[in-house]
């Protein structure tokens, strides 16, 4: 009676002394299967088969070839799990783990963005997006068309009603106090500079100068009277430079154009 052989190492194993029946795929020497009983074809006897072709080798996730046990903390729920709940865990369980690096790569960086969304809010990171390429101040015009466009008003005027005037194109008269710091809700500069100014005749109210000049930008000094062509931009909150690191909150002007007396 023959005997049956059986594949090992996702490789199918041939012998070719031997008959082989195609239903049971079994290898015999007589003519009928000992399994089914089905008389052996002659293309499928032995000396008239066709080799086998052996499969090809699956490579393992570490690219060795050899086939890699995964402990269950290794797992990538349980990784995943742990970069939510505990996130210093859940890194050192991502880099210790046996995984592919780019898949360590993709994870962690899917985790990142999740996490920046969650605490910034993606209103405030689209918002903040939008900053980048939007313009304080109308470009469209030239000098003579903006000036022209601008509503003049006094310091009081605009420091009480600045919220009606935001994007609008205004004229304002001020005096510098001091050049100041802004910093945004990302917690850095714009690179523009920006002034603390008051009304000329030295009231307590600030308004603050953003400078966005069309023309070279220049330095303005403490007590410089200057007159502002520019847009209103509501209210934002400037920090001394240097040792005087007080804070100040105001209107906020957007300058296109300043002149100042000589």
């Amino acid at each position: 009676m023959g005997r049956m052989l059986g594949s090992h190492d996702d490789q199918e194993l041939d012998r070719p002394d031997l008959n082989q029946c195609p239903d049971c795929k079994c290898f015999f020497a007589s003519d009928i299967c000992p399994l089914c009983g089905k008389e052996c074809p002659e293309h499928m006897r032995a000396g008239n088969r066709p080799a086998i072709k052996p499969h090809k080798r699956k490579r393992s996730s570490s690219g060795s070839g050899r086939v890699i046990f995964v402990e269950w903390y290794h797992s990538w729920w349980f990784i995943i799990l742990m970069l939510f709940a505990f996130p210093i865990l859940g890194i050192i369980l991502l880099f210790t783990s046996p995984h592919k690096r780019s898949h360590k790569t993709i994870v962690m960086s899917a985790v990142a963005v999740y996490l920046i969304i969650s605490t910034i809010g993606i209103g405030t990171l689209i918002s903040g997006f939008v900053d980048m390429f939007d313009k304080p101040v109308d470009t469209s015009l030239s000098r003579e068309e903006y000036i022209e466009a601008c509503h003049v008003m006094d310091a009081e005027e605009y420091y009480r009603s600045a919220g009606q005037y935001e994007e609008q194109f205004i004229c304002v008269r001020l005096k510098v106090v001091s050049r100041v710091e802004y910093v945004d809700n990302f917690y850095h500069t714009n690179g523009d500079a920006y002034y603390l100014c008051e009304a000329p005749d030295g009231s307590s109210y600030h308004i603050i100068v953003r400078d966005c000049l069309i023309d070279a930008k220049q330095n303005f000094i403490s007590g410089d009277v200057i007159t502002i062509y520019g847009e209103g931009d509501g209210n934002i909150v400037v920090y001394g430079m240097g040792e005087d690191y007080r804070s100040w909150e105001g209107p906020c002007i957007n300058a296109a154009y300043i002149e100042i007396e000589k």
